[in-house]
């Protein structure tokens, strides 16, 4: 035990940052998961619906409002300023307060259309508002203590937020009857806004309340660029539970919700690969050896292509546990997402190059297009066939915006770089279970069966599997 201990003393101070998070992440993403069949059974499939589409429209109206600033032009702020990181992170949230506080102006006049398109009232609105204002705090805090290393205190604060919005949310829904849907989500929001204003705070007290608009030039500069590429990729994640509560009802937006959130369980093993896979693939970039790439990537991609094909078998089984009765119907449409999810690993394989060679504006034109496309596919097909034509859109896009990243990257390296055979065989195979797969659940023994061989050999070959998804060189 000891020696354990003392090798991971050793690791570099960055590897245990990595290993810090990374466990962080899968434990705050796991309070997410384990509390979601406690809210689907005190929430009513209506309001279910209306708190994920409260979160989509927030995700969508807050790349707008706080302008993206905790994302790389943060980063590259710390290696620019960074003998003065206090100044540049209080500058960076009043510039984003600032941003905020011009969108809220310049909606209010169309207030009363927002609030017929959203359904959400004003305290509601108010609530996103404050969420806006707020929270850059806690992003920009976050940020700078994974740039510089400090793992620690940003993992406690990461499970600290993790377990307290949930518990206050779901003591708010028991005992405050009358509103469900307020008791949740300010139950949820409230809390954390009261820890954000204390973060809020500390930027301020460490600048000394000083503001250097020289940085808001810079950031501006940096980031204007890319808000269309940020705005569609967060679009093409939530058009579909924001067209299907304007095209259909809530309680379908529920039902997809859940669908959406036991399909991207798999994403948890492209989370804990990517974190690997990164800094390899920009490694070898640097030295122009691509070959180790290709390798790496379809192992890779094989564990991945396992884990999805594990998910849509298990649907039924985990769609019951996670939610009642009423959210059976979902199991249907989980295939076709796990197969865009798969896709979505794609587009991360081909960006980690582009973003190497510092050529994103390839990856904005094909963001913006996927998402223009999956909203046009939304439109017609969810009005004909309801909330399950999603789910096939999404794979639909997702292929897309895959193959045509993958013609981006050639433009931008001009040389061949994965083992796209390879690569097109997985994407075949996943192509058929995205659409096939659903007919498995009407077939009890076939699916356990094939689930008891998936299962057997995953266990029997689990030290190549691990191997494989971490870069042990003797896989």
């Amino acid at each position: 035990m000891r020696n354990k201990t003392n090798k991971i003393s050793e690791l570099p101070e960055g590897v245990k940052a990595s290993g810090a998070l990374f466990l962080a992440t899968i434990l705050t993403t796991g309070i997410a998961y384990i509390t979601t069949p406690v809210f689907t059974r005190l929430l009513s499939p209506n309001d279910f619906g209306k708190v994920s589409l409260f979160i989509a429209y927030q995700m969508t109206f807050g790349i707008l409002a706080m302008f993206c600033l905790s994302y790389g032009v943060f980063n590259n702020g710390m290696l620019d300023f960074q003998g003065d990181r206090d100044g540049y992170s209080f500058s960076m949230l009043i510039l984003s307060n600032g941003i905020t506080i011009l969108f809220s102006a310049l909606v209010i006049p169309f207030l009363p259309a927002i609030k017929r398109f959203t359904g959400f009232d004003i305290p509601l609105l108010l609530l996103m508002v404050g969420i806006f204002l707020l929270q850059p705090a806690y992003n920009f805090w976050t940020a700078r203590q994974r740039y510089e290393l400090k793992y620690k205190v940003s993992a406690v604060f990461m499970i600290l937020c993790a377990i307290l919005s949930p518990v206050v949310s779901i003591l708010c829904i028991i005992y405050l009857t009358g509103n469900p849907l307020y008791a949740r989500l300010f139950g949820a929001q409230v809390p954390l806004l009261i820890l954000y204003l204390g973060f809020y705070l500390l930027l301020a007290i460490r600048a000394k309340g000083k503001v250097q608009t020289r940085y808001w030039k810079y950031a501006i500069g940096f980031n204007l660029p890319l808000l269309p590429h940020y705005l569609s990729t967060y679009m093409l994640n939530s058009s579909d539970k924001i067209m299907i509560s304007y095209l259909i009802n809530d309680s379908s937006t529920a039902y997809y919700s859940v669908a959406y959130a036991v399909a991207s369980l798999v994403l948890l093993i492209w989370t804990a690969a990517n974190s690997s896979l990164l800094p390899f693939t920009y490694e070898h970039c640097k030295a122009k050896d691509y070959l180790p790439i290709a390798k790496v990537t379809n192992k890779v991609l094989s564990v991945f292509f396992v884990g999805c094909i594990f998910i849509i078998f298990l649907a039924p089984e985990v769609i019951a546990v996670m939610a009642t009765t009423e959210y059976r119907q979902a199991i249907y449409v989980i295939p076709p997402i796990v197969g865009g999810v798969f896709f979505q690993a794609q587009y991360y394989m081909y960006a980690n190059i582009i973003y190497f060679y510092k050529k994103p504006k390839y990856l904005m034109y094909v963001s913006v297009t996927t998402m223009l496309l999956n909203v046009m596919l939304n439109y017609f097909y969810i009005r004909r066939y309801g909330y399950l034509a999603a789910g096939y859109t999404t794979l639909a896009c997702y292929m897309f915006q895959a193959l045509f990243d993958y013609f981006a990257l050639l433009k931008v390296v001009k040389e061949k770089i994965y083992d796209m055979r390879y690569l097109a065989y997985l994407s075949a195979a996943m192509f058929v279970f995205a659409i096939f797969g659903n007919r498995l659940y009407a077939l009890f023994v076939v699916r356990y069966a094939l689930l008891a061989i998936l299962s057997i050999g995953i266990l029997v070959k689990r030290k190549l599997i691990l191997d494989w998804m971490f870069f042990n060189k003797k896989g």
